[in-house]
């Protein structure tokens, strides 16, 4: 429920499916240690009752998918954090709460 108040539906759908393909591999990914390094505002624009933004964030985390039964990591580095740039782009409507609509790797 959090999750459906915070992102639009196309995103649960998204994160709904690759949770659910992760699963079905026995895997479970993990991010921790997230340092936000930067985040500018890389785009805003309006469409009929719609806001758009579109942020670019530049962060540092330990990203890992291990497999479910053994807690073996099958990708990603836990002893050395990656840096990665995104951009995640947010919508609300009509002026009501910012919702994530998509995420793109920059």
């Amino acid at each position: 429920a959090a999750l459906r108040r915070a992102v639009t539906p196309e995103m649960v759908s998204y994160l709904s499916e690759e949770l659910a393909d992760n699963a079905q591999k026995g895997l479970r990914n993990e991010v921790t240690d997230i340092t936000l390094l930067q985040a500018d505002i890389a785009e805003s624009w309006r469409e009929d009752e719609r806001d758009y933004a579109t942020a670019a964030l530049r962060y540092e985390s330990r990203d890992v998918t291990r497999e479910r039964a053994s807690g073996k990591i099958v990708a990603g580095d836990d002893d050395h954090p990656t840096e990665t740039t995104e951009l995640w782009t947010f919508v609300r409507e009509n002026g009501s709460n910012w919702k994530l609509s998509a995420i793109q790797q920059a």
